[in-house]
């Protein structure tokens, strides 16, 4: 038996049969890790999804819920849920497009923009936290290999590394 020579990390236990540890099983972990950083730095009580929704609107002004679902990373029921969530707590507001009346078209509210002014700092500092220990090229990567497997374009270089 190999003796771990950083005690500080834990071995992944192998969860297939004569080989490697499993994919999903580092995939969870790494999921359940980046949910503990969230809920250490990020104390308002949004998650990381509402967050996103936040930051697509800054972005966006107003859009509808399925350009919303694309852009922060939900499906439409998650989105559904959520979205009436974040409008009965006055982050958001909902409307009926006057030009496709079966299309509802989602904006922030003033709360919700003085909700994320607060929340970006906090999740710069869940964002450190979670790659504490992985350098430039380390992150970069992994921005890179998260995008291919959530069926997302790469993230340009200089984006993925933070320098031009």
């Amino acid at each position: 038996m190999s003796q771990n020579p950083n005690p500080d990390l834990i071995l992944a236990a192998p969860l297939w049969p004569h080989g490697d540890c499993s994919l999903m099983h580092l995939m969870r972990r790494a999921g359940q890790y980046s949910t503990t950083c969230w809920t250490q730095c990020v104390d308002t009580g949004l998650s990381a999804v509402q967050y996103a929704i936040l930051v697509v609107l800054a972005e966006e002004i107003s859009c509808d819920q399925q350009t919303l679902g694309n852009r922060a990373g939900f499906d439409k029921a998650t989105g559904t849920y959520v979205i009436d969530r974040m409008t009965k707590s006055g982050l958001l507001k909902v409307e009926i497009d006057e030009r496709n009346r079966r299309r509802k078209l989602v904006s922030m509210t003033p709360d919700g923009q003085t909700m994320l002014d607060r929340m970006i700092e906090q999740a710069k500092s869940a964002e450190k936290m979670i790659t504490a220990g992985l350098d430039e090229q380390d992150i970069a990567n992994l921005k890179r290999l998260l995008s291919k497997l959530g069926g997302l374009q790469e993230p340009d270089e200089h984006v993925a590394t933070g320098r031009r």
